[in-house]
């Protein structure tokens, strides 16, 4: 869904100047540039991609039926890449807030920020089930028609498969990270 995925963009951000928050704190530049690079390779191969699928697949449950009234994302042309250019600049400003953050020993704030973002995300998903868990156009969810998720098995393979996808590839590169930092304990 548009109205978390963004958020969740900009808490990737923070995530990964968390991870890579001994080298980080250096200051030294070789840290910062890599720690940055691996932030959008992530973007870019392990997220952005899942929503522009389910943009172009599941207008509808994407947008959350809100504000949008057309069934298929081709009837904004415009949505699209106005979309994947705020995506990438909130995982860019997630990381650049993040990097300020870690920079300043400010590690514990810069977790409640992604973690307030991951809450906000539970209670948009689980506190409108009416919106978020239903399927088809925004006419048929306004008529009450639209279907459960569960009941489309192409959205219920590509939710898990996505899903596993993006948590396997986080942890990874959130495991590197750390990895990478290890040489600097003292």
């Amino acid at each position: 869904m548009v109205q978390i995925d963004v958020p969740i963009a900009f808490a990737i951000g923070t995530i990964f100047a968390d991870a890579a928050h001994k080298q980080l704190q250096t200051g030294r530049p070789e840290y910062y540039y890599h720690t940055f690079s691996k932030n959008i390779i992530f973007q870019i191969f392990f997220f952005s991609w899942i929503p522009a699928y389910f943009l172009l697949n599941y207008f509808g449950w994407e947008t959350t039926h809100m504000w949008w009234y057309e069934d298929s994302v081709t009837a904004y042309p415009y949505y699209v890449p106005i979309f994947i250019i705020i995506f990438f600049l909130a995982g860019i400003f997630g990381f650049k807030l993040g990097y300020w953050l870690v920079k300043r020993g400010r590690l514990l704030i810069n977790r409640i920020v992604y973690v307030l973002i991951f809450l906000y995300s539970a209670v948009w998903i689980f506190g409108q089930t009416n919106s978020t868990f239903r399927l088809g156009t925004y006419a048929e969810w306004n008529a009450g028609t639209a279907p459960w998720f569960y009941e489309d098995r192409t959205f219920l393979f590509m939710l898990i498969f996505t899903l596993v996808v993006w948590g396997v590839a986080l942890v990874v590169f959130i495991l590197r990270l750390r990895g990478e930092g290890k040489h600097l304990d003292t």
